[in-house]
């Protein structure tokens, strides 16, 4: 879905400018409620994106839009609910993700989770704000729901995850003595790695082609070798 033609994003935040177009293009943003509520939750991404997620008020959200703040708590109840929407647009783009790369029945489980870690990162790569958000430990200590509602998300995620490898291990494509949860553990720190150093420490890099190559060695890592 593009962004909502009220966003407007100052001229020196260029590179969040073109990763919010290159989002719009290609893939939707989604989020529960009235297409006001979902303007926020998006404006709330670009602010984390620009000034990290410990600086965003409702007060920038309210001057981001023009308007005035009580015209956001009609959307959302506090700022927690804000952050909540942005896990649940969070899980739903996980779930299409996920969905997306089982859709090749021709495929083995190891290419299904070569599909979702891939566009994992592409993901990144468009909302760098995730990243911050997943990294704070003080918005998670501040909201303690936000803490949960992540928690879930990860253990659905996680079980997936596992359940690929699993699948693998029965067609023998990973050796039986690899434990699932390790291999799991060293996929998520994959996703970690990448965001942190991409989003975070902002370092200049091709993500898509790290990501391609950290997940060939991730596959000598895990994968039985002919």
């Amino acid at each position: 879905m593009a962004a909502h033609p009220s966003l407007k994003v100052p001229a020196s935040a260029g590179p969040i400018r073109a990763m919010r177009r290159e989002a719009a293009t290609l893939a939707p943003v989604r989020a529960q409620g009235s297409e006001r509520q979902r303007q926020i939750v998006e404006i709330a991404l670009d602010l984390v994106a620009e000034r990290g997620a410990d600086s965003v008020s409702i007060q920038a959200i309210a001057d981001r839009i023009g308007v005035t703040q009580p015209a956001i708590f009609r959307h959302f109840r506090d700022k927690e609910a804000i952050w909540i929407a942005v896990m649940e647009w969070l899980a739903d783009n996980l779930r299409q993700i996920h969905a997306t790369a089982e859709l090749q029945s021709n495929e083995t489980p190891l290419d299904v989770l070569r599909r979702m870690f891939v566009d994992h990162i592409r993901m990144v790569r468009r909302y760098p704000a995730l990243a911050k958000i997943v990294f704070s430990d003080h918005l998670r200590l501040q909201f303690p729901s936000l803490q949960t509602r992540f928690s879930a998300i990860h253990d659905a995620y996680e079980a997936r995850v596992v359940d690929l490898i699993g699948r693998a291990k029965k067609q023998k494509l990973v050796p039986a003595a690899i434990s699932d949860e390790g291999a799991a553990t060293m996929y998520f720190c994959m996703i970690q790695g990448l965001g942190f150093q991409f989003a975070i420490a902002r370092r200049p890099m091709r993500l898509a082609q790290e990501a391609e190559r950290l997940f060939a060695l991730y596959m000598r890592a895990i994968a039985r070798q002919e």
